[in-house]
C-alpha cells in the first residue's frame, strides 16, 4: 500500500520531541544505555504529548489531527532539544560497576537475542499491519470514536444512552463505551491524520510502535542500572516474546498494552530515582502515572497506588510508617464519610463506587481458572514459574535494596487488589472464562519485570546505592577464609 511522507512523520516527530523531552529531564550524570532510553521512552513521551496537541487543536478538523497538529508537536520538540543542550556541558560519566570485558560468547548471545527480537518485532507489526481492527471491544470500544471523529471531520460528544435519547434533536452520539477515555482515540487520530485516511491497519501499527518503543527504553534503563548487556538485552526479549503481549500487539485495538507500557515506564523512571536520585527521572514517573486514567478506568486504580508509595517515599524515614499509617486511616476515614453520605451506596453485600463500578461481594473460587492461565495455558511461557524463583534467590535484596523493596511492595498491592478483584467480585468470571484476567495481568507485567532488573542489578565495593538521599559505598562482601 502507499504510505505518504506525513505518515512517516506522524512516527518520527513524536521521537524528535519526545527524546528531547527525556533529555532534558535526565539528569547531570551520563549513564549506560542513555540513547536508547532517550528515543524509547521519547517515542511515547511523543506520542502523548501529540494525542494531547492534536486533542485542544483539531477538534474541529479531526480529519486532519496531524496537519493542525504537528507544528504545535514541532515547537515542543524544539524546546525540549534547547534545554537539553543547554544542559549538556555540565554532565560527566560517573563511576560506574566495572563490567568483566565481553567475551566472545556474551557478544554472540547479545546479537543472537537482537536478531531473535528483530525478527519478532517483523513478524507481529506484519501480522498487525495485514488487517482492520479486528478483536470485538477493539472495534466496539476502542476504535468507534476516533473512526466516527475522522470520518465525520469533526469532535461529536458521546453521551449515555439516557441522554442520547431525551435529546433527539442534537448532534450527540452513544455508544456501550462512551464514558471511556478518549487519549487512545487521539492517538488513533494522529496516526490516520498521517495517513491521510482511516487506514485502519497502518492506525493499529502504533501498537507495535509502543512495545517496540518501551522494549528500546527498557533496555537503556536496565543499562544505567549497570546490568551487563546480553542480561539487559535477555529481559527484553523475555517480554517482548510473551504470547499473550504478542497478540496485544498482532491484534491490535485494545487499551490493555498501553496502560502496561504507561506504568512500565512509570516504574522504570522510578526505579531510576530511587537508586540514582535523578530528580527528573522522579517528573518523569509522575508524568506517566498521571497519564494512566487517560488511558483506561482501571488506570484510576494504578494511579492511586502509585501515588500513594511515591509519596511515602517522598518523607523522611524516621516518618515512613506514621505516613503509610495515616494513609491508612485517611483511606478508611474516607470510606467511612462516603457511605454515610451516600456517595458510595452500599446495600447488603452490594457496593456502588461512582466512576469505578458496582461489585457484589461474595466468595467466588476461581483459583483453578487462574492457575491454569498463569501455568498451563499457553499465554505467558514460563514466566509465572520463573517469577517466583528469582524472589526466593534475592529476597535478601527486599531488606537491603530501597527500589526493590518499593517497588517490590507496591506490585505486593497491585496483585492483591486484582486477587480480591477476581475472588470477591463478579469480575471472578472473567478469570472462569480466560478473557479479562489475562489482560488486567497484562497491565503490570512490564513492571514486573522492572522489578527484575532491579533485582538482577550488580552490587558490589564499586556500586553506589542511594537511599533517602544519602549516597553511601555499598558495604564490602566479606572475604572468604582459607
Amino acid at each position: 500500500m502507499p504510505i505518504s511522507w506525513t505518515y512517516f512523520a506522524a512516527w518520527l516527530l513524536p521521537a524528535f520531541a519526545g527524546s528531547g523531552a527525556w533529555l532534558a529531564l535526565r539528569g547531570r550524570d551520563r549513564a549506560f544505555g542513555d540513547a536508547a532510553s532517550a528515543i524509547g521512552a521519547g517515542w511515547l513521551i511523543g506520542v502523548v504529548v501529540a494525542a494531547e496537541c492534536a486533542r485542544f487543536v483539531a477538534e474541529q478538523r479531526a480529519n486532519d489531527a496531524f496537519v493542525v497538529a504537528w507544528p504545535w508537536l514541532a515547537a515542543f520538540g524544539v524546546l525540549a532539544w534547547i534545554v537539553a543542550l543547554a544542559r549538556l556541558r555540565p554532565l560527566a560519566w560517573p563511576a560506574r560497576i566495572a563490567h568483566a570485558p565481553a567475551s566472545i560468547a556474551t557478544r554472540a548471545i547479545w546479537w543472537l537475542l537482537l536478531f531473535w527480537i528483530v525478527v519478532r518485532f517483523h513478524s507481529i507489526g506484519e501480522e498487525a499491519s495485514l488487517r482492520p481492527v479486528f478483536p470485538w471491544d477493539a472495534w466496539s470500544a476502542w476504535a468507534i470514536k476516533p473512526k466516527t471523529w475522522f470520518l465525520a471531520g469533526h469532535v461529536e460528544p458521546y453521551v449515555s444512552m439516557l441522554d442520547w435519547l431525551t435529546h433527539p434533536g442534537d448532534a450527540l452520539r452513544t455508544a456501550a463505551s462512551w464514558d471511556y477515555p478518549e487519549l487512545l482515540a487521539w492517538v488513533q487520530l494522529w496516526f490516520a491524520g498521517g495517513a491521510m485516511s482511516w487506514n485502519e491497519p497502518l492506525v493499529d501499527l502504533a501498537w507495535c510502535g509502543a512495545l517496540a518503543a518501551f522494549a528500546l527504553a527498557a533496555y537503556g534503563y536496565w543499562r544505567s542500572l549497570d546490568l551487563a548487556p546480553w542480561l539487559a538485552l535477555a529481559l527484553v526479549y523475555a517480554l517482548v516474546s510473551l504470547p499473550l503481549i504478542d497478540a496485544h500487539v498482532a491484534l491490535a485495538g485494545y487499551a490493555d498494552l498501553w496502560i502496561a507500557v504507561t506504568l512500565g515506564l512509570a516504574s522504570l523512571a522510578w526505579a531510576r530515582w530511587l537508586i540514582r536520585r535523578e530528580r527528573g527521572q522522579w517528573m518523569l514517573a509522575i508524568a506517566a502515572a498521571l497519564c494512566l486514567p487517560a488511558i483506561k478506568l482501571e488506570g484510576r486504580v494504578w494511579l492511586l497506588v502509585f501515588a500513594v508509595f511515591v509519596l511515602v517515599d517522598a518523607v523522611p524515614p524516621r516518618w515512613r510508617r506514621r505516613v503509610a499509617a495515616g494513609l491508612a486511616a485517611l483511606v478508611v476515614l474516607v470510606g467511612v464519610v462516603a457511605v454515610a453520605t451516600g456517595i458510595v451506596d452500599v446495600r447488603g453485600n452490594r457496593i456502588d463506587v461512582p466512576s469505578i463500578g458496582t461489585f457484589e461481594l461474595a466468595w467466588h473460587g476461581v483459583g483453578g481458572a487462574l492457575a491454569a492461565s498463569l501455568f498451563t495455558l499457553p499465554n505467558w511461557h514460563l514466566l509465572w514459574y520463573l517469577v517466583p524463583v528469582l524472589l526466593v534467590l534475592r529476597r535478601g535484596r527486599f531488606r537491603d535494596d530501597p527500589a526493590a523493596r518499593s517497588l517490590g511492595f507496591m506490585l505486593l498491592i497491585d496483585f492483591a487488589l486484582l486477587s480480591a478483584l477476581f475472588f470477591l467480585t463478579a469480575a471472578s468470571a472473567w478469570a472462569q472464562d480466560f478473557t479479562s484476567a489475562n489482560r488486567l495481568i497484562l497491565q503490570l507485567v512490564p513492571s514486573v519485570f522492572a522489578l527484575a532488573a532491579v533485582l538482577l542489578r550488580p552490587i558490589g565495593e564499586r556500586a553506589v546505592i542511594v537511599d533517602d538521599r544519602r549516597t553511601e559505598p555499598a558495604t564490602p562482601a566479606p572475604r572468604a577464609r582459607a
